[in-house]
């Protein structure tokens, strides 16, 4: 079962960043290839802003969106330390209706139940404008079966596969998609091997379909 926002807004509540101040590897290796220059962007998922603060400082104007409270005000208070600009959004993805787009998505081990992971992939193209792009990355069901001890939820079937994202979102879109094995050093919460899965998707532009790679 997914953890609700009174865990996440317990593990927020310190004062130190449970996964740590700096951006998601993948995030930060991807976005100045995946990301047009100043670009508006959603970081789905927020937590306490690790990603959000980065991209800001990266010339992007930067929306947080998370359940937890507690994450969103550790975000406003990491994006004043660097001097930046970072808007917070309180939703719950599992029953958001968005009223606008962005030109980009970044959302990073966005775990759910599996009643509910099949929202989250049609939500997400929805949040783009057409040649927007989501850049994604999940843990693996290899996370658990190997016994990696890096994070994620315990259950396996929270997990997500490539097969998985394959069938949800529309091939034309996949500009990458792949298996890694990164070595986490993301707080105190993400340390170790890993097995995730790493997705780009590009919405297709209003006059014809996405390039596909």
């Amino acid at each position: 079962m997914a953890k609700g926002a009174d865990f996440w807004n317990e593990r927020y509540a310190n004062e130190a960043y449970a996964y740590g101040e700096g951006p998601n590897a993948f995030v930060e290796a991807a976005a100045d290839a995946w990301i047009d220059a100043s670009s508006a962007v959603l970081d789905l998922g927020a937590g306490e802003g690790r990603n959000a603060v980065f991209l800001a400082e990266r010339g992007h104007a930067v929306t947080a969106a998370d359940y937890a409270s507690a994450g969103l005000r550790k975000a406003e208070r990491l994006a004043d330390a660097a001097g930046v600009d970072v808007e917070p959004l309180h939703v719950d993805v599992r029953s958001w209706e968005p009223d606008r787009t962005w030109d980009a998505v970044v959302t990073t081990f966005l775990h759910l139940a599996p009643s509910e992971q099949p929202r989250l992939y049609r939500l997400l193209p929805r949040l783009v404008r057409p040649g927007g792009r989501v850049l994604a990355e999940w843990f693996r069901p290899e996370q658990r079966t190997q016994g990696l001890e890096s994070g994620g939820p315990p259950d396996v079937d929270m997990m997500v596969a490539a097969d998985d994202l394959r069938r949800h979102f529309p091939a034309a879109g996949i500009r990458s998609l792949h298996t890694a094995h990164p070595h986490l050093a993301e707080g105190p919460h993400h340390q170790g091997p890993a097995a995730t899965v790493r997705l780009v998707w590009e919405r297709p532009p209003e006059n014809g379909p996405a390039h596909a790679r």
